[in-house]
């Protein structure tokens, strides 16, 4: 193994660098932090042992003239190795190594190091953290999606507990001895091959706990509580926007701030509109006279009915622009257009006379529509 490989530093680091980078990587793998990885703590395992020859400085040396771990190893000078527990050399033991955090105090910087590890992993179990965001639907017509809408919604949400403030906990009448450190407000740790003494987290390095369990909310800091709030929808929201209320999600933990609550908008179709972002699409018929000459027609739009010109000659499905008629646009002000689809209708033969026309007009047309086909045939 190559220890310098393994801290992530060069052979002529210095010493700060080394322990610069083995602080690095204690935050991220150390046992406490990570609960039931084993790739964590095998990784830490490692850099624990990279960490305890590359700080010492006669350690570092005999390795340095050994070559990589993984290469042949110089026979090590007479006397120089077998003289305790802070050897490079490993005695016969089942895993090299176990020693406090006092033994280090001044050379490798192990005590500080850890001390600054635990302050780290107390904060992230025991100090406030915010409460989870949620999320909840909200059905909507599609004319209020376009106008916009205020309402209000009643929710149950988890809110902080009034008995004990959202901590989880309430002042003890009569103190008890801290069950994890039995009194002595100290524990001991084990951190890959090290072992060492540090304050007791749960009750602060005194022995014994000041508090218990909130009643009222079992030590959660929590209780679920229905609430009625009020919503403002702004105009042009679709399927799938979210409009969010700030501080409205669930409660934190130990006295955190609340999550935020987001309602996603399902708007409700509509039997002829349909959206396309800020565009507003209408398929709307017209008769084969009405395509083949022109006409002005009049189509609805979300402001009321307008009317819209037919260009001589259109054909079935093409696109109809009414600039200013979409929905209002959420990122600034004005509004998208409606995009009017022309659906062309072939007529009824209900009788003779119409049979008849039609037969008259066919010859007029004076085009075949598939010659584009019968070139590849």
């Amino acid at each position: 193994m190559d220890y310098y490989k393994v801290l992530g530093v060069g052979r002529k680091a210095s010493a700060a660098e080394i322990k610069k980078a083995f602080k690095r990587l204690a935050r991220k793998c150390h046992p406490d932090l990570n609960p039931g990885n084993r790739t964590a703590e095998e990784q830490f395992k490692r850099i624990t042992e990279a960490y305890e020859v590359l700080s010492d400085s006669e350690k570092r040396r005999r390795y340095d003239q050994t070559g990589s771990a993984s290469g042949p190893a110089a026979p090590p000078p007479p006397g120089d190795f077998g003289r305790g527990p802070r050897d490079f050399g490993r005695g016969p033991g089942p895993a090299g190594f176990d020693f406090d955090a006092g033994a280090f105090g001044g050379g490798g910087g192990f005590s500080d190091i850890f001390e600054e590890l635990f302050r780290q992993s107390r904060t992230q179990q025991r100090g406030p953290s915010p409460g989870e965001d949620r999320v909840t639907t909200f059905r909507i017509g599609f004319f209020d999606a376009l106008k916009g809408l205020e309402t209000s919604l009643e929710l149950e949400r988890e809110a902080p507990c009034d008995q004990c403030g959202g901590s989880g906990h309430v002042r003890s009448a009569r103190p008890r001895v801290c069950p994890d450190c039995e009194g002595t407000g100290k524990i001991q740790r084990r951190g890959g091959r090290i072992r060492f003494t540090s304050e007791c987290p749960t009750c602060g390095g005194t022995g014994k706990l000041q508090e218990e369990p909130c009643s009222r909310c079992a030590g959660t800091g929590k209780t679920s509580r229905r609430e009625r709030v009020r919503v403002q929808i702004p105009a042009g929201v679709d399927t799938g926007s979210r409009v969010r209320l700030a501080g409205k999600g669930a409660a934190g933990s130990q006295g955190g701030p609340p999550g935020d609550l987001y309602i996603q908008i399902q708007v409700e179709p509509h039997p002829y509109f349909s959206r396309a972002g800020d565009q507003i699409l209408i398929t709307v018929p017209v008769t084969f006279s009405e395509a083949g000459l022109g006409a002005k027609v009049e189509v609805p739009t979300i402001d009321g009915p307008a009317l819209i010109r037919i260009p001589p000659g259109t054909q079935s499905g093409q696109k109809l622009r009414l600039k200013g008629k979409g929905a209002p646009s959420l990122k600034g002000p004005g509004r998208g257009d409606q995009i009017v689809e022309v659906k062309v209708v072939t007529p009824q033969v209900r009788d003779e006379k119409t049979r008849a026309l039609l037969r008259e007009l066919g010859p007029l047309e004076g085009q075949d529509l598939r010659v584009h086909l019968k070139a590849h045939s």
